[in-house]
Protein backbone atom coordinates (compact mmCIF):
# COMPACT_ATOMS: atom_id res chain seq x y z
CA UNK A 1 0.00 0.00 0.00
CA UNK A 2 1.37 3.39 -0.92
CA UNK A 3 2.59 5.54 2.02
CA UNK A 4 1.34 8.69 0.30
CA UNK A 5 -1.75 9.09 -1.90
CA UNK A 6 -1.24 9.17 -5.69
CA UNK A 7 -2.42 12.79 -5.88
CA UNK A 8 0.38 13.82 -3.50
CA UNK A 9 2.93 11.98 -5.61
CA UNK A 10 1.72 13.69 -8.76
CA UNK A 11 1.91 17.10 -7.08
CA UNK A 12 5.37 16.30 -5.75
CA UNK A 13 6.63 15.30 -9.20
CA UNK A 14 5.11 18.44 -10.66
CA UNK A 15 7.07 20.60 -8.19
CA UNK A 16 10.21 18.58 -8.89
CA UNK A 17 10.12 19.18 -12.64
CA UNK A 18 9.06 22.79 -12.14
CA UNK A 19 12.35 23.22 -10.27
CA UNK A 20 14.31 22.70 -13.50
CA UNK A 21 13.56 26.23 -14.62
CA UNK A 22 12.28 27.86 -11.40
CA UNK A 23 14.28 30.82 -10.01
CA UNK A 24 13.96 29.26 -6.55
CA UNK A 25 15.26 25.94 -7.79
CA UNK A 26 14.38 22.99 -5.55
CA UNK A 27 13.13 25.10 -2.62
CA UNK A 28 9.45 24.50 -3.35
CA UNK A 29 10.00 20.81 -3.98
CA UNK A 30 11.94 20.29 -0.74
CA UNK A 31 9.24 22.07 1.30
CA UNK A 32 6.46 19.94 -0.25
CA UNK A 33 8.61 16.81 0.12
CA UNK A 34 8.76 17.42 3.91
CA UNK A 35 4.99 17.87 4.04
CA UNK A 36 4.14 14.78 1.96
CA UNK A 37 6.49 12.44 3.86
CA UNK A 38 5.91 14.00 7.33
CA UNK A 39 9.51 15.08 7.86
CA UNK A 40 11.22 17.36 10.33
CA UNK A 41 13.73 18.44 7.68
CA UNK A 42 15.15 17.51 4.28
CA UNK A 43 18.37 18.43 2.53
CA UNK A 44 19.48 17.97 -1.07
CA UNK A 45 23.25 18.29 -1.20
CA UNK A 46 26.36 17.54 -3.21
CA UNK A 47 29.03 15.71 -1.24
CA UNK A 48 32.55 14.42 -1.91
CA UNK A 49 32.90 10.73 -1.07
CA UNK A 50 36.62 11.07 -0.26
CA UNK A 51 36.79 14.33 1.69
CA UNK A 52 33.16 14.68 2.85
CA UNK A 53 33.05 18.24 1.53
CA UNK A 54 29.49 19.52 1.20
CA UNK A 55 28.15 22.07 -1.26
CA UNK A 56 25.13 22.89 -3.39
CA UNK A 57 22.75 22.86 -0.42
CA UNK A 58 18.94 22.94 -0.72
CA UNK A 59 17.49 22.88 2.80
CA UNK A 60 14.10 22.90 4.48
CA UNK A 61 13.53 22.64 8.25
CA UNK A 62 17.22 22.58 9.25
CA UNK A 63 18.76 25.65 10.86
CA UNK A 64 21.84 27.06 9.15
CA UNK A 65 23.92 26.75 12.33
CA UNK A 66 23.38 22.97 12.35
CA UNK A 67 24.32 22.77 8.69
CA UNK A 68 27.52 24.65 9.48
CA UNK A 69 28.49 22.45 12.42
CA UNK A 70 27.75 19.32 10.38
CA UNK A 71 29.86 20.48 7.42
CA UNK A 72 32.82 21.63 9.51
CA UNK A 73 32.85 19.14 12.39
CA UNK A 74 30.49 16.17 12.19
CA UNK A 75 30.21 15.02 8.56
CA UNK A 76 32.81 12.27 8.94
CA UNK A 77 30.97 10.82 11.98
CA UNK A 78 27.60 10.38 10.28
CA UNK A 79 27.01 6.62 10.45
CA UNK A 80 24.09 6.69 8.00
CA UNK A 81 26.19 8.61 5.45
CA UNK A 82 28.93 5.96 5.70
CA UNK A 83 26.36 3.21 5.30
CA UNK A 84 24.93 4.86 2.18
CA UNK A 85 28.42 5.12 0.70
CA UNK A 86 29.06 1.40 1.21
CA UNK A 87 25.74 0.34 -0.33
CA UNK A 88 24.44 0.48 -3.93
CA UNK A 89 23.43 3.96 -5.00
CA UNK A 90 19.94 4.91 -6.21
CA UNK A 91 18.36 3.48 -3.06
CA UNK A 92 17.18 5.05 0.17
CA UNK A 93 18.26 3.72 3.57
CA UNK A 94 16.81 4.47 7.02
CA UNK A 95 18.62 4.64 10.35
CA UNK A 96 15.95 2.54 12.08
CA UNK A 97 15.81 -0.07 9.29
CA UNK A 98 19.22 -0.50 7.69
CA UNK A 99 22.06 0.37 10.08
CA UNK A 100 23.80 -2.85 11.20
CA UNK A 101 24.26 -1.84 14.87
CA UNK A 102 21.84 1.01 15.63
CA UNK A 103 22.23 0.55 19.40
CA UNK A 104 25.83 1.83 19.25
CA UNK A 105 24.75 5.07 17.59
CA UNK A 106 23.59 6.59 20.90
CA UNK A 107 27.15 6.37 22.26
CA UNK A 108 28.65 8.51 19.47
CA UNK A 109 29.64 12.16 19.76
CA UNK A 110 27.62 12.81 16.60
CA UNK A 111 24.45 11.62 18.36
CA UNK A 112 25.11 13.44 21.65
CA UNK A 113 26.16 16.80 20.21
CA UNK A 114 24.38 17.03 16.84
CA UNK A 115 21.43 14.63 16.57
CA UNK A 116 19.89 14.73 20.05
CA UNK A 117 20.05 18.53 20.58
CA UNK A 118 17.88 18.95 17.47
CA UNK A 119 15.30 16.44 18.62
CA UNK A 120 16.01 14.10 15.70
CA UNK A 121 14.87 10.51 16.24
CA UNK A 122 15.11 8.95 12.76
CA UNK A 123 17.00 9.72 9.56
CA UNK A 124 16.94 8.39 6.01
CA UNK A 125 18.91 9.15 2.91
CA UNK A 126 20.10 8.01 -0.47
CA UNK A 127 22.66 8.79 -3.15
CA UNK A 128 20.64 10.00 -6.12
CA UNK A 129 23.49 10.64 -8.53
CA UNK A 130 27.25 10.05 -8.51
CA UNK A 131 29.80 11.64 -10.84
CA UNK A 132 33.30 10.56 -9.84
CA UNK A 133 33.85 11.35 -6.17
CA UNK A 134 30.94 13.82 -6.12
CA UNK A 135 27.54 12.55 -5.03
CA UNK A 136 24.14 14.20 -4.98
CA UNK A 137 22.40 13.04 -1.82
CA UNK A 138 18.93 13.42 -0.34
CA UNK A 139 18.87 13.37 3.48
CA UNK A 140 15.73 13.57 5.63
CA UNK A 141 14.99 13.60 9.38
CA UNK A 142 12.04 12.88 11.65
CA UNK A 143 11.52 13.91 15.27
CA UNK A 144 10.45 11.64 18.13
CA UNK A 145 6.89 12.93 17.66
CA UNK A 146 6.85 11.59 14.09
CA UNK A 147 6.66 7.91 13.06
CA UNK A 148 9.77 5.86 12.28
CA UNK A 149 10.49 5.17 8.64
CA UNK A 150 9.01 1.97 7.22
CA UNK A 151 9.95 -0.21 4.29
CA UNK A 152 6.94 0.85 2.19
CA UNK A 153 8.15 4.45 2.40
CA UNK A 154 11.67 3.43 1.37
CA UNK A 155 10.22 1.67 -1.67
CA UNK A 156 8.20 4.74 -2.60
CA UNK A 157 11.24 7.01 -2.15
CA UNK A 158 13.22 4.69 -4.42
CA UNK A 159 10.63 5.22 -7.14
CA UNK A 160 11.38 8.96 -6.94
CA UNK A 161 15.10 8.55 -7.57
CA UNK A 162 14.99 8.38 -11.42
CA UNK A 163 12.90 11.57 -11.41
CA UNK A 164 15.27 13.28 -8.96
CA UNK A 165 18.28 12.32 -11.04
CA UNK A 166 16.69 13.51 -14.26
CA UNK A 167 15.57 16.85 -12.77
CA UNK A 168 18.97 17.53 -11.18
CA UNK A 169 20.88 16.79 -14.39
CA UNK A 170 18.50 18.87 -16.49
CA UNK A 171 18.79 21.85 -14.16
CA UNK A 172 22.58 21.58 -14.21
CA UNK A 173 22.68 21.50 -18.00
CA UNK A 174 20.25 24.40 -18.32
CA UNK A 175 22.26 26.45 -15.85
CA UNK A 176 25.49 25.76 -17.73
CA UNK A 177 23.87 26.72 -21.02
CA UNK A 178 22.47 29.94 -19.60
CA UNK A 179 25.75 30.99 -18.01
CA UNK A 180 27.61 29.95 -21.11
CA UNK A 181 25.58 32.50 -23.03
CA UNK A 182 25.74 35.09 -20.27
CA UNK A 183 27.62 38.25 -21.06
CA UNK A 184 28.94 38.38 -17.49
CA UNK A 185 30.96 35.18 -17.91
CA UNK A 186 32.85 36.60 -20.88
CA UNK A 187 33.27 40.01 -19.27
CA UNK A 188 35.15 38.47 -16.33
CA UNK A 189 38.07 37.85 -18.66
CA UNK A 190 38.88 41.55 -18.76
CA UNK A 191 39.60 41.59 -15.00
CA UNK A 192 43.22 41.36 -13.90
CA UNK A 193 42.20 39.86 -10.56
CA UNK A 194 41.76 36.04 -10.53
CA UNK A 195 37.99 35.54 -10.60
CA UNK A 196 35.84 32.38 -10.63
CA UNK A 197 32.10 32.16 -11.29
CA UNK A 198 30.10 29.47 -9.45
CA UNK A 199 26.62 28.17 -10.21
CA UNK A 200 23.96 27.34 -7.62
CA UNK A 201 25.61 23.96 -6.95
CA UNK A 202 28.98 25.61 -6.18
CA UNK A 203 30.42 24.25 -9.43
CA UNK A 204 32.89 26.45 -11.29
CA UNK A 205 31.37 27.39 -14.62
CA UNK A 206 33.78 30.14 -15.66
CA UNK A 207 37.31 31.19 -14.76
CA UNK A 208 38.99 34.26 -16.15
CA UNK A 209 42.49 34.33 -17.61
CA UNK A 210 44.12 35.39 -14.33
CA UNK A 211 42.42 32.59 -12.43
CA UNK A 212 43.52 30.09 -15.08
CA UNK A 213 47.13 31.20 -14.56
CA UNK A 214 46.71 30.93 -10.78
CA UNK A 215 45.36 27.38 -10.99
CA UNK A 216 48.10 26.38 -13.43
CA UNK A 217 50.70 27.44 -10.84
CA UNK A 218 49.19 24.98 -8.32
CA UNK A 219 49.11 27.75 -5.73
CA UNK A 220 47.20 25.59 -3.26
CA UNK A 221 44.02 25.70 -5.38
CA UNK A 222 42.78 23.31 -8.06
CA UNK A 223 39.61 22.07 -9.73
CA UNK A 224 38.19 18.59 -9.26
CA UNK A 225 35.34 17.95 -11.69
CA UNK A 226 34.38 21.65 -11.58
CA UNK A 227 34.61 21.90 -7.77
CA UNK A 228 37.28 24.12 -6.20
CA UNK A 229 39.53 22.38 -3.67
CA UNK A 230 42.50 23.45 -1.53
CA UNK A 231 45.35 21.54 0.04
CA UNK A 232 43.91 22.25 3.51
CA UNK A 233 40.83 20.13 4.27
CA UNK A 234 39.50 22.57 6.89
CA UNK A 235 39.89 25.51 4.51
CA UNK A 236 38.09 23.57 1.77
CA UNK A 237 35.18 22.80 4.10
CA UNK A 238 34.96 26.43 5.15
CA UNK A 239 35.21 27.59 1.53
CA UNK A 240 32.41 25.32 0.34
CA UNK A 241 30.21 26.28 3.29
CA UNK A 242 30.68 30.00 2.62
CA UNK A 243 30.00 29.46 -1.08
CA UNK A 244 26.77 27.65 -0.29
CA UNK A 245 25.76 30.34 2.20
CA UNK A 246 26.50 33.11 -0.29
CA UNK A 247 24.42 31.38 -2.96
CA UNK A 248 21.59 30.82 -0.50
CA UNK A 249 21.82 34.49 0.44
CA UNK A 250 21.17 35.41 -3.17
CA UNK A 251 18.28 32.95 -3.29
CA UNK A 252 16.54 33.49 0.04
CA UNK A 253 18.28 36.36 1.81
CA UNK A 254 19.17 34.31 4.91
CA UNK A 255 22.78 33.34 4.26
CA UNK A 256 26.06 35.23 4.50
CA UNK A 257 26.12 38.23 2.15
CA UNK A 258 29.88 37.88 1.66
CA UNK A 259 32.56 35.56 2.95
CA UNK A 260 36.33 35.64 3.29
CA UNK A 261 38.54 32.55 3.57
CA UNK A 262 42.30 32.60 4.13
CA UNK A 263 44.37 29.89 2.45
CA UNK A 264 47.66 29.40 4.36
CA UNK A 265 50.90 29.00 2.39
CA UNK A 266 54.24 27.77 3.69
CA UNK A 267 56.59 30.69 4.50
CA UNK A 268 54.31 33.04 2.57
CA UNK A 269 51.36 35.25 3.31
CA UNK A 270 48.01 33.48 2.85
CA UNK A 271 45.86 33.85 -0.22
CA UNK A 272 42.65 35.76 0.50
CA UNK A 273 39.50 34.33 -1.10
CA UNK A 274 36.52 36.69 -1.11
CA UNK A 275 33.10 35.27 -2.01
CA UNK A 276 30.32 37.56 -3.24
CA UNK A 277 26.74 36.39 -3.95
CA UNK A 278 24.98 37.27 -7.19
CA UNK A 279 21.26 37.73 -6.68
CA UNK A 280 19.07 36.49 -9.54
CA UNK A 281 16.99 38.89 -11.56
CA UNK A 282 14.37 37.89 -14.08
CA UNK A 283 12.27 34.75 -14.34
CA UNK A 284 15.03 32.60 -15.84
CA UNK A 285 17.91 33.86 -13.68
CA UNK A 286 20.02 31.49 -11.58
CA UNK A 287 21.72 32.02 -8.25
CA UNK A 288 25.49 32.28 -8.45
CA UNK A 289 28.55 33.54 -6.64
CA UNK A 290 31.83 35.16 -7.59
CA UNK A 291 35.13 34.34 -5.91
CA UNK A 292 37.98 36.85 -6.09
CA UNK A 293 41.52 35.76 -5.19
CA UNK A 294 43.88 38.29 -3.60
CA UNK A 295 47.58 37.50 -3.35
CA UNK A 296 49.17 40.09 -1.00
CA UNK A 297 52.64 39.19 -2.30
CA UNK A 298 51.82 39.77 -5.96
CA UNK A 299 53.15 42.99 -7.44
CA UNK A 300 50.27 44.72 -9.25
CA UNK A 301 50.54 44.57 -13.01
CA UNK A 302 49.47 47.86 -14.56
CA UNK A 303 48.23 48.08 -18.14
CA UNK A 304 50.61 50.30 -20.13
CA UNK A 305 48.15 51.69 -22.68
CA UNK A 306 45.47 52.42 -20.12
CA UNK A 307 47.86 54.39 -17.91
CA UNK A 308 48.81 56.52 -20.91
CA UNK A 309 45.20 57.11 -21.93
CA UNK A 310 43.84 57.69 -18.42
CA UNK A 311 46.40 60.28 -17.37
CA UNK A 312 47.76 61.65 -20.63
CA UNK A 313 51.32 60.51 -20.00
CA UNK A 314 54.08 60.15 -22.55
CA UNK A 315 55.57 56.73 -23.26
CA UNK A 316 58.61 57.56 -21.11
CA UNK A 317 56.41 58.75 -18.25
CA UNK A 318 54.28 55.61 -18.43
CA UNK A 319 57.40 53.42 -18.24
CA UNK A 320 58.62 55.30 -15.18
CA UNK A 321 55.23 55.19 -13.44
CA UNK A 322 54.91 51.45 -13.98
CA UNK A 323 58.46 50.89 -12.72
CA UNK A 324 57.61 52.73 -9.51
CA UNK A 325 54.43 50.64 -9.13
CA UNK A 326 56.52 47.47 -9.31
CA UNK A 327 58.52 48.59 -6.26
CA UNK A 328 61.59 50.08 -7.91
CA UNK A 329 63.26 53.21 -6.58
CA UNK A 330 63.68 56.27 -8.77
CA UNK A 331 67.42 55.50 -9.12
CA UNK A 332 66.74 51.88 -10.09
CA UNK A 333 64.11 52.93 -12.62
CA UNK A 334 66.49 55.44 -14.20
CA UNK A 335 69.30 52.88 -14.44
CA UNK A 336 67.01 50.21 -15.89
CA UNK A 337 65.73 52.61 -18.56
CA UNK A 338 69.18 53.98 -19.40
CA UNK A 339 68.45 57.57 -18.35
CA UNK A 340 69.94 59.85 -15.72
CA UNK A 341 68.39 60.35 -12.30
CA UNK A 342 67.95 64.04 -13.22
CA UNK A 343 65.82 63.05 -16.24
CA UNK A 344 63.81 60.62 -14.12
CA UNK A 345 63.13 63.33 -11.54
CA UNK A 346 61.99 65.71 -14.28
CA UNK A 347 59.66 63.07 -15.71
CA UNK A 348 58.32 62.29 -12.22
CA UNK A 349 57.52 65.96 -11.65
CA UNK A 350 55.57 65.98 -14.92
CA UNK A 351 53.72 62.81 -13.86
CA UNK A 352 52.78 64.43 -10.54
CA UNK A 353 51.33 67.41 -12.40
CA UNK A 354 49.28 65.28 -14.79
CA UNK A 355 47.94 62.91 -12.11
CA UNK A 356 47.36 65.49 -9.37
CA UNK A 357 49.67 63.70 -6.94
CA UNK A 358 52.60 65.05 -4.93
CA UNK A 359 54.47 61.97 -3.68
CA UNK A 360 55.45 58.58 -5.11
CA UNK A 361 53.21 56.78 -2.59
CA UNK A 362 50.20 58.80 -3.77
CA UNK A 363 51.05 58.05 -7.39
CA UNK A 364 51.31 54.30 -6.80
CA UNK A 365 48.04 54.28 -4.81
CA UNK A 366 46.28 56.15 -7.63
CA UNK A 367 47.51 53.77 -10.32
CA UNK A 368 46.71 50.50 -8.52
CA UNK A 369 43.20 51.81 -7.69
CA UNK A 370 42.54 52.76 -11.31
CA UNK A 371 41.13 50.61 -14.16
CA UNK A 372 44.73 50.28 -15.34
CA UNK A 373 45.26 47.74 -12.56
CA UNK A 374 41.88 46.00 -12.48
CA UNK A 375 41.71 45.32 -16.22
CA UNK A 376 43.79 42.55 -17.74
CA UNK A 377 46.60 43.43 -20.10
CA UNK A 378 46.24 40.58 -22.58
CA UNK A 379 43.31 40.61 -25.02
CA UNK A 380 40.49 38.18 -24.32
CA UNK A 381 40.42 35.08 -26.49
CA UNK A 382 37.29 34.61 -28.57
CA UNK A 383 34.67 32.26 -27.16
CA UNK A 384 35.36 29.80 -29.94
CA UNK A 385 39.01 29.30 -29.00
CA UNK A 386 39.90 25.62 -29.25
CA UNK A 387 41.33 25.34 -25.70
CA UNK A 388 38.34 25.89 -23.43
CA UNK A 389 40.49 25.94 -20.30
CA UNK A 390 42.72 28.69 -21.66
CA UNK A 391 39.73 30.77 -22.58
CA UNK A 392 38.32 30.41 -19.09
CA UNK A 393 35.25 28.40 -20.07
CA UNK A 394 34.53 25.29 -18.02
CA UNK A 395 33.00 22.92 -20.54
Amino acid sequence: MSATPPSSNNTLLGHLYDAIAAPGGFDGFIALFCEVFTLKSATLMIRNADTQEMTGLWIHGLDVKWVQSYALDFAREDILAHHMLAQPIASFYASNLDLPHPESFADSRFFREWVRPQGVAYAAGGIVLREGAWMTQMIMQRSSAQPPFNRAEMDELNELIPHLRRAIQMRQRFAELQFGQNFLAGSLDVLAMPTLLFDENSRVIHINRSATALLDRRNGLWLDDKYLLTRDAHVTRSLNLKLSNAIRSGRAGDGEPTGVVLLPRTARMPLMLMIVPMSPSGASAREAALLFVFDPETVPAVTHDLVRKLFGLTEAEVALAIALCSGKTLDDAATERGTSVHTARSQLKSIFGKTGTRRQAELVSLLVASPAYFLAQAPVQPSGAPDSRRSGRIA
